[in-house]
C-alpha cells in the first residue's frame, strides 16, 4: 500500500505541474495576440521568437551560443568553480555538478553582450575613481569583472551559502574588497545605505539586484546621493511590471541621465505580468 505522505505529495506536485503548465500556455496565448496587434507591433520579433522556441526570459538568438556541457568546472576544497572572464568564479559546495554547470552557463549567458541582463552600457563608463556597492551580489560576477579597476568593492550578500565562495572568489583582491552579510536597511543588524560618511564627496557605482526590493533600496540611497561626487547606477528592472518606467522617472526627477540596456526580458515567472509583458532588463543612470 504506498505511503500515505508521498501520495498527498505526488498530488499536490501533479496539480501544481498542472497549474503552472496552464498558466504557461495562457501567458503565451496572451503575448501572442498581443504582438500581433497594432499594439504590440513593437514588440513583433520578440513575439515571433516566443511562437517558435516558446517562453523563455531572454527571447532572442544569443542564447543558443550557451550549452551547460561545454562548462568546465574546476574544484578547490570541494568548491566547484569557473572561468568568468578570465578569472575564478566560485559556487557554493552543496551545488551538485550538473546544477553547478547550469548555474554557470546561466550566467555568461545572462552577461553575453547582446543580453537585456548585462550590466555593461554606453550610459557610462567605470573607472579607478569608482567605489562599487554590489547590493544582491549573490555570485558577484559584475564585481569580479571590475575588481582590478574599481577603487574598492563592497559586496552586499545575506544568503549564506555565497561566504565562503565570495572569499574565495576575491581573496587575490581581499585588500580592496569588503564582503558583508548583513541585509541593507534601517534596522539595528543592517547596514543603513543611507548614513555611509565614507562615501560623501566619492565618485559611487551601484549595481542594485535584489528580486524585487529595488524600491527600498531608492529609498535609502535617496539622501545619500546628493553628497556624492558622482553617482552612477545599474539597477534591474525587470520584477514587476511598472519597474522600468517608475525608476527612469525617479532618477530623471533627480537629475540623472538614463538609458537602458539592450533589448526586453520576459520575466514570465511573475504571476502578475501584464501587457506588454516584455520589460527592460536594466536602466543605467549617471549625475
Amino acid at each position: 500500500m504506498p505511503n500515505s505522505t508521498n501520495l498527498i505529495h505526488s498530488l499536490r506536485l501533479w496539480v501544481y505541474v498542472k497549474r503552472q503548465n496552464y498558466f504557461r500556455q495562457k501567458l503565451k496565448e496572451k503575448i501572442l495576440k498581443f504582438t500581433a496587434s497594432a499594439e504590440g507591433q513593437k514588440f513583433k520579433k520578440e513575439g515571433e521568437f516566443i511562437a517558435k522556441h516558446g517562453l523563455v526570459i531572454f527571447p532572442y538568438p544569443f542564447q543558443f551560443n550557451y550549452d551547460r556541457k561545454n562548462i568546465a568546472l574546476s574544484y578547490s576544497d570541494s568548491y566547484p568553480f569557473f572561468q568568468y572572464r578570465g578569472k575564478d568564479l566560485y559556487l557554493p559546495n552543496t551545488m551538485p555538478e550538473v546544477k553547478a554547470k547550469a548555474y554557470a552557463n546561466d550566467i555568461l549567458m545572462e552577461q553575453d553582450p547582446d543580453s537585456p541582463h548585462q550590466y555593461t552600457n554606453t550610459v557610462f563608463s567605470i573607472d579607478q575613481e569608482d567605489i562599487l556597492l554590489d547590493i544582491g551580489c549573490g555570485d558577484a560576477n559584475f564585481s569580479l569583472e571590475h575588481v582590478e579597476t574599481v577603487k574598492k568593492a563592497l559586496l552586499f550578500e545575506t544568503d549564506p551559502k555565497w561566504d565562503i565562495p565570495l572569499k574565495k572568489t576575491f581573496a587575490p583582491w581581499k585588500d580592496k574588497v569588503v564582503i558583508s552579510n548583513k541585509r541593507v536597511g534601517f534596522g539595528n543588524e543592517e547596514v543603513d545605505l543611507s548614513h555611509m560618511p565614507e562615501l560623501e564627496g566619492q565618485s559611487v557605482l551601484f549595481k542594485i539586484d535584489v528580486d524585487g526590493a529595488e524600491r527600498e533600496v531608492l529609498k535609502m540611497i535617496d539622501p545619500l546621493l546628493p553628497k556624492l561626487k558622482s553617482a552612477k547606477i545599474a539597477i534591474c528592472t525587470y520584477h514587476q511590471n511598472e519597474d522600468a518606467d517608475e525608476f527612469e522617472k525617479w532618477f530623471q526627477s533627480r537629475g540623472f541621465q538614463t538609458g537602458f540596456g539592450k533589448g526586453y526580458m520576459l520575466f514570465h515567472p511573475d504571476t502578475k505580468i501584464k501587457k506588454p509583458f516584455f520589460r527592460p532588463g536594466v536602466l543605467f543612470a549617471t549625475r
